[in-house]
């Protein structure tokens, strides 16, 4: 069986930067839910800063070999890309819904992904700003999101020790 990873060798290298660098980030929206095990799917892989003037994560990008665009404020948002990091990293300035990133930090969870550690905000905090947003493509994720905080309150199955005969 092949190994499989979540991320591209440039996208980890990138991760991996930014906590070495100890940028505070988190992973958003349905990248983030899909890391929890939500029954949806996803192209991009959402990143939000605490400070997107931050210069570590220009040093980050470039360490992965891509480039940082900062954006300029109410015009263009940041962006992160190049041959080798591609267009599936999305900057996120914002969360529907949500209070600043420094709010919402403490609804976030530490997990480990490729052996790198990441913050990824909780599904809960999710389904809150997916339903602020009120897009068509955000409210199609709802009850993928819902099923998934759901099962994440189920008790452990009761396992009978009784051999079957």
């Amino acid at each position: 069986m092949a190994d499989f990873s979540a991320f591209t060798p440039p996208e980890r290298a990138l991760l991996d930067a930014l906590n070495r660098k100890q940028v505070r980030f988190m992973i958003v929206g349905l990248s983030a839910a899909v890391l929890q095990r939500a029954n949806t799917a996803t192209r991009a892989i959402d990143i939000w800063f605490e400070d997107v003037s931050d210069p570590r994560i220009g040093e980050a990008v470039r360490e992965a070999n891509g480039i940082w665009v900062s954006g300029t404020f109410g015009m263009r948002p940041p962006q992160i890309g190049g041959d080798e990091l591609g267009d599936r990293l999305d900057v996120v300035t914002h969360m529907h819904g949500l209070g600043k990133f420094a709010d919402e930090f403490v609804n976030t969870s530490l997990i480990t992904v490729d052996e790198l550690p990441l913050r990824i905000l909780n599904l809960e905090r999710i389904l809150v700003s997916k339903r602020a947003a009120g897009r068509t493509k955000d409210l199609a994720a709802i009850p993928a999101l819902e099923e998934a905080l759901a099962a994440l309150d189920l008790p452990p199955p009761r396992i009978d020790p009784r051999p079957r005969g």
